[in-house]
């Protein structure tokens, strides 16, 4: 499991690492979509690596629960603007 765990944590640090190189690409390029695709992965390896915490007994349920939900939601929204803006692009 720790093996994953360190996985989960180098996705997101990746992720992060991204965002910020494709941030500051933006106004050159059109790279919304990267920058979406990039926050769900993201927050999907944060999200996990919350769970997995809670899994290995080093976090309860009950501290990580909001911080959860509002990871579910980001994912969501992020989700949601995806398809929106793969839907502007195929017009």
């Amino acid at each position: 499991m720790s093996i994953i765990l360190m996985v989960l944590r180098s996705i997101f640090i990746i992720s992060v690492a991204l965002y910020l190189y494709y941030f500051t690409k933006r106004k050159k390029h059109n790279v919304s979509i990267y920058l979406w695709v990039i926050i769900i992965v993201g927050m999907t390896s944060g999200l996990l690596i919350q769970l997995l915490g809670v899994y290995l007994g080093t976090a309860q349920w009950s501290s990580i629960q909001i911080s959860s939900y509002f990871y579910l939601a980001l994912i969501i929204y992020s989700i949601w603007k995806l398809i929106d803006e793969l839907k502007k692009r195929g017009q």
